[in-house]
């Protein structure tokens, strides 16, 4: 029977499936060419995510995802500088030193630091299709955009599929989706037939969603606020929400889900106000994490007096 390699990969991110599929590619091409990969999408949570996930391939390797300390986890790559919770395990991280191990908090995106370090120790390239889309995660992970319009248009597959993995997948899970993206081209993955639907509906709601995004934004100081946790199903306008309310330093929404509650925090990339707080490490404070200029909280859906609050708090320190 073959080899299994089970990669866990930031889920519902750009990043974090490019990363996947970068990963997946190399290891048939350099390591195993018979290797069954099965790769597994992660949620940010409170304590250890990893907690009642088993670890019983042949081979494990982490991406754009937290650290994990257990032995079993071979591989690990990741740029959050958030990435060690509980701040202890980077004393792990800096004894045991393995060369499987990658951590670069500066990297743009997971997927090209991922991409230069199996490079740079192993003398592997990937295909151009793969090199496109780690300059795609680099551009839409660091929100390198000319303005917040262009960061939210749907003009190339890669933003289009960038707008599915965060609103619009239902129907096919990203593990799927990281098995075409490890083989095929971001356009011919956007073509087949179990994602064209749905990305055209991405594209069709994008109207609509622009106009409940107007409606809801509540100013705090430079901070906007866009509080949908009432509304179940509703998603986090993003870059959206840059381009309604342009003069704003901070953006923040609430969202829930059947099974979450999601806290999102951005520093508007093209505002010309001066950033007065590291959003990583103030959702970190509430058992999340992030960069400096983006971060999230994730909590149970029964958790919603603590959302609440989480929601408050956080609100009053960035407009303080």
């Amino acid at each position: 029977m073959a080899r299994v390699l089970k990669v866990f990969f930031h889920d519902a991110c750009f990043d974090g499936t490019t990363s996947a599929a970068l990963f997946s590619a190399f290891y048939r091409g350099h390591v195993d060419t018979g290797v069954d990969v099965r790769p597994v999408g992660m949620v940010h949570r409170d304590g250890d995510p990893f907690e009642g996930i088993a670890l019983d391939a042949d081979d494990h390797a982490c991406v754009d995802f937290r650290f994990c300390a257990n032995p079993r986890m071979r591989w690990w790559f990741d740029h959050h500088p958030t990435a060690f919770q509980p701040p202890a395990l980077r004393q792990v991280y800096d004894t045991e030193q393995l060369p499987t191990w990658v951590f670069d908090p500066t990297a743009p995106s997971c997927a090209g630091l991922i991409m230069k370090a199996l490079e740079r120790d192993y003398g592997w390239t990937p295909s151009p299709h793969l090199a496109d889309a780690v300059r795609w995660a680099d551009t839409i992970d660091a929100a390198q955009f000319a303005s917040a319009e262009a960061a939210i248009a749907l003009d190339e597959p890669a933003q289009r599929l960038a707008a599915w993995l965060a609103h619009g997948r239902s129907k096919l899970d990203t593990s799927r989706y990281v098995e075409y993206l490890s083989r095929q081209s971001l356009a011919e993955v956007a073509a087949r037939p179990e994602l064209a639907p749905q990305l055209a509906l991405v594209e069709a709601e994008r109207m609509r969603e622009l106009d409940a995004v107007r409606r809801i934004g509540v100013w705090h100081g430079d901070v906007i606020v866009f509080d949908r946790i009432n509304d179940v199903g509703a998603r986090s306008p993003g870059f959206l929400g840059y381009v309604l309310f342009p003069t704003c330093l901070y953006a923040v929404a609430a969202t829930r889900a059947a099974d979450t509650i999601k806290i999102s925090v951005g520093v508007n990339p093209w505002s010309k106000g001066t950033r007065r707080h590291d959003i990583g490490d103030l959702c970190a404070r509430f058992g999340g994490g992030g960069h400096a200029v983006v971060g999230g909280i994730t909590l149970r859906a029964d958790e919603l007096t603590r959302a609440r609050e989480t929601l408050t708090a956080i609100v009053r320190e960035l407009a303080a």
